[in-house]
């Protein structure tokens, strides 16, 4: 008797557990062939015991088919603990723990004594009364006290007031409040009165989208089942091809728009008639398949080694040239040696789409330090675990769950994953006020910022110096300009060559650019920011055309509203993708900043070993006299015993004559180069 119950059961198993754990479910089947074919009530017990071990602590979350497992596991464990005296009083916390899962559980009254089955129907009316329902129509959902599910036709539920909804689409939803005392055996009867008509979906594919006038109802998920079959099969289909019918409910008289969309597919639009929402009526349309949609895209990079991913799947090495994608958003990623690349993109139907992945520097997070309890920790773990949708310069790595930030940064530093760490620490206090966030690099350059956990934005200040990234360029003209009370323009304090030769005086203002009145340099900048390729100046006398050329800039030092630790980061990136690309006079200015970057941080000796090595081809604006003035200021902080170095630095800026610092408007080196020689005498 008791293997021919056993094997019904193996067979529900084998379809509702395909997909869940293999070894425990065998466990569970080991467990009930020893008792029932051998009779091995100590091995079927400790089999058991090790299926109850793993479900009980996941009993909440456990889907209706380990659910059951667990129940008759419970089942099982009662019977054997009632067979042996040192272990029949556990009988009965069996089935307490039976009831307080699933009290419409029914234990098995063949397997188990006449005495423990009025045991567990005493123990269940002590705490559950049951109910017994009747549906019209049929097929709906019923809903006890907010949670909802199958309809059935008797429940066991817990003393006190509940309430009861049942709906179906197509019909008003009904309630009905339940008062449940000791005792009680009560009906639940509900009848629906029709307000809609109901139109079920079957798609292709499944998961897409379904909207009504413009407004989500959700998404067509799963397999259509043996009864689609004859809609689907005039179309071609196998209803595995399409989605479980979708039911759009509540349809309000009409006339309705009907869209889908799914990605890689073309959204399909259809008109619903009037006469499929009034009058009431449930109907079907015919199975609806969109059709495939997709793009191209391209993605360069000068940068060498980047691996670019779609929404988490690789594609292979940079370059990648007019690759077939399906139309839609993505998640582009580039990954590179350092440094990464990340954008979201929509590729359009039918479109090419090109992309050139420029690596940001990578932020890792290491978490915050200590488990110190303070007033808004929580919120302020909750910013910084979402920071990277505010950077736009940094691409941001989030904490790992369970990771110290002692262990984070050991990883960091092994892995070389990212050029640049975040970490966060109260400071000590007997209400903690402030945290101190700190963001170096892994090479020891490091910044520190105060912030209030308890303002609307503590992490402002912080998202903004990291999202100010100064530029190493501006468009220029050759000049260098002065805006000087009393002139009409800004004053010509010196040209090059060219533009000398092309008409341009030295020593007087300009008045006109591109036929407007130009009042300041701020002004003229604004007219160069929009020119394409060249600007017709004036002086008073006759026009001049000028070409638009990139001029240098240096890094300005000391600003709080930068971020020091990521431009030395990025700038050391760019070096590398500038350097790979043999554009010799870019990176040598980028190895200026650098240098600039460490002197910010006082690490002369490694600023002397970027500017000693670097050589521009520009002698005016920032260029080489530019260079060689910082050269000079690096030596002069080692100490004395290089103070011959720092001379002949000094020297060679004087050589450059239109040489400036910060930009083409900025001061002279050579007077600064000067002064610091007569101070060094």
């Amino acid at each position: 008797m008791r293997l021919h119950r056993l094997l019904p059961f193996v067979f529900l198993l084998n379809l509702g557990l395909g997909a869940q754990d293999a070894a425990l479910k065998d466990t569970f089947l080991q467990a009930k062939a020893l008792w029932a074919t051998q009779g091995d009530r100590e091995g079927a017990s400790t089999r058991f015991e090790q299926v109850v071990g793993a479900l009980s602590p996941k009993a909440a979350v456990l889907d209706p088919t380990w659910a059951q497992v667990l129940c008759e596991s419970y089942n099982w464990l009662a019977v054997l603990d009632d067979r042996s005296p040192q272990t029949k009083p556990r009988a009965q916390a069996r089935l307490q723990a039976l009831i307080d899962l699933n009290p419409d559980f029914e234990v098995d009254r063949t397997l188990t004594s006449q005495r423990l089955v009025a045991l567990f129907d005493r123990l269940r009316a002590e705490n559950y009364a049951p109910v017994r329902f009747s549906y019209a129509p049929e097929g709906g959902t019923l809903s006890v006290d907010g949670r909802p599910g199958s309809p059935q036709a008797r429940r066991f539920l817990p003393f006190g007031s509940h309430k009861l909804t049942y709906s179906r689409p197509g019909y008003a939803p009904v309630d009905l409040i339940l008062d449940l005392v000791s005792g009680d055996a009560k009906t639940a009867d509900f009848k629906l009165t029709r307000i809609s008509s109901t139109v079920a979906l079957y798609v292709r594919p499944s998961g897409a989208e379904v909207l009504l006038d413009g407004h989500s109802l959700g998404h067509a998920k799963g397999q259509a089942g043996p009864d689609a079959a004859p809609l689907v099969m005039p179309l071609g289909l196998r209803p595995e091809d399409v989605s479980e019918p979708f039911i759009i409910g509540e349809l309000a008289p009409g006339k309705h728009q009907l869209e889908l969309r799914a990605p890689c597919h073309r959204t399909k639009v259809l008109e619903m008639q009037a006469d499929l929402a009034t009058p009431f009526a449930d109907h079907t349309l015919e199975p609806i398949r969109l059709d495939p949609s997709k793009g191209t895209l391209s993605v360069h990079s000068d940068w060498p080694g980047g691996e670019l991913f779609l929404s988490g799947q690789s594609q292979g090495a940079l370059p990648v040239t007019q690759l077939p994608v399906c139309s839609g958003p993505y998640d582009l990623l580039v990954r590179f040696p350092a440094g990464g690349f990340f954008r979201r993109i929509t590729v359009e139907e039918g479109k090419a789409l090109a992309v050139e992945a420029r690596p940001k520097p990578r932020l890792a997070f290491l978490g915050l330090e200590g488990e110190l309890e303070f007033t808004g920790r929580a919120r302020l773990l909750s910013l910084l675990e979402g920071l990277g949708d505010r950077l736009q310069q940094v691409a941001y790595l989030p904490a790992h769950p369970g990771e110290t930030p002692q262990e984070a940064l050991a990883r960091v530093k092994a892995s070389r994953e990212a050029e640049l760490i975040l970490s966060a620490a109260p400071m000590p206090g007997k209400v903690v006020h402030q945290v101190e966030l700190r963001i170096a690099t892994l090479e020891g350059e490091e910044e520190r910022l105060l912030v209030k956990p308890l303002e609307e934005d503590p992490l402002g200040p912080l998202v903004a110096r990291l999202n100010a990234m100064p530029p190493l360029h501006e468009p220029g003209l050759g000049l260098a300009l002065l805006d000087l009370p009393g002139e009409p323009g800004p004053w010509v304090l010196s040209a090059s060559e060219a533009d000398q030769k092309a008409g341009i005086q030295v020593g007087r203002a300009l008045t006109l650019a591109n036929g407007k009145p130009v009042a300041s340099v701020q002004a003229l900048r604004q007219v160069l920011a929009a020119a394409k390729g060249t600007v017709t100046l004036s002086q008073g006398g006759s026009p001049v055309s000028l070409p638009v050329q990139e001029e240098a800039l240096e890094l300005p030092l000391g600003s709080p509203a930068l971020c020091y630790p990521a431009i030395l980061a990025r700038l050391r990136l760019d070096y590398a993708g500038v350097k790979a690309g043999a554009k010799a006079d870019e990176a040598n200015l980028i190895r200026m900043n650098l240098g600039l970057g460490l002197m910010h941080f006082r690490r002369y000796d490694k600023a002397i070993e970027q500017l000693r090595d670097a050589r521009l081809g520009t002698t005016s604006g920032v260029s080489q006299g530019t260079l060689d003035y910082h050269t000079g200021r690096c030596f002069l902080r080692l100490g004395s015993a290089y103070q011959a170095e720092a001379t002949q630095a000094f020297r060679q800026a004087l050589k450059y004559p239109q040489a400036t610092l910060l930009g083409p408007d900025g001061p002279l080196v050579a007077p600064l180069a000067r002064q610091a020689l007569e101070d060094l005498k």
